[in-house]
């Protein structure tokens, strides 16, 4: 693994461009969500255990290079994910205020590969401090917060009772989620299904932004190939009976796992929303 990661350490490390916001959030995201429903529990701790040492590296890296750069003079304009669609997302992550102010107004861990999670799922442990100093800096305890970077898995879990006395209330979180969480997952739809996006009614496309948020945008590998169908095929040609077929077909992932039901349940979601969209 060792030998695996120094190429992409060294890539980051190259980057001289401006970052985009909280990049590392969704770039190893991706494998938090592939690692939570994975079918064999042995699979999800070897990949806990790998993301305890990859993930700390990754943030560690994107926090020099952020170091040497300057830190972005203005908010970039907010990308458009249509009202459903993020209301999907956040009935999906948190399912309403009430239960939110019940029960997720404090930091969580996740389990898993997850960091200390707070807000409308956003994981400072795949952040870097200043990711989360930028994020959350309207927060009393953004400086709290931001110790959070790099820490995964089962050292998040230990870590968790020293962040618990936090409280985030719905309606900031609420205000992050829209300023900084759904542009960066927006962005990372757009990257991962290419400008075709841009051409699809604003539901359909939220419909793939609500599924990346959960998913990660990777295409590689037999666990998403109804991603590459939906780029390759469904999006050039605007077919949205495609991308709802797809979407569920999704769902043979988590079959007869604890998943099935609700992350079948949100591809069902999902594609309802992209059909309705014509």
């Amino acid at each position: 693994m060792r030998a695996c990661l120094l190429p992409l350490l060294c890539l980051l490390a190259a980057c001289t461009g401006a970052p985009a916001p909280a990049p590392v959030i969704v770039a190893v995201e991706a494998a938090q969500n592939e690692a939570a429903v994975a079918a064999a529990p042995a699979v999800a701790t070897v990949e806990t255990a790998v993301a305890e040492t990859v993930v700390p590296a990754i943030v560690a890296v994107q926090d020099a290079v952020q170091a040497v750069l300057p830190a972005p003079s203005a908010t970039p304009a907010v990308p458009v994910v249509s009202p459903a669609a993020a209301a999907l997302i956040v009935r999906w992550e948190v399912s309403s205020p009430a239960h939110y102010s019940r029960v997720l107004d404090r930091p969580i861990w996740p389990q898993g590969a997850s960091g200390i999670t707070w807000g409308i799922g956003y994981d400072g442990g795949h952040a870097t401090a200043r990711d989360i100093r930028t994020a959350w800096h309207a927060h009393a305890e953004v400086e709290r917060l931001a110790t959070t970077a790099g820490i995964v898995g089962t050292r998040a879990r230990d870590a968790l009772p020293a962040y618990r006395d936090i409280v985030t209330p719905y309606g900031y979180a609420a205000q992050v989620f829209a300023d900084v969480s759904l542009p960066v997952y927006h962005a990372s739809t757009r990257r991962s299904f290419g400008g075709g996006l841009d051409a699809l009614p604003p539901d359909a496309a939220g419909a793939l932004v609500s599924m990346v948020y959960n998913r990660g945008g990777s295409m590689a590998g037999d666990r998403n190939r109804e991603k590459r169908v939906i780029r390759d095929t469904c999006i050039p040609a605007g077919d949205l009976a495609c991308i709802a077929q797809q979407l569920r077909g999704m769902c043979r992932l988590w079959v007869g796992t604890v998943n099935e039901r609700g992350l079948c349940n949100r591809r069902d979601d999902e594609a309802r929303l992209a059909e309705r969209a014509a």
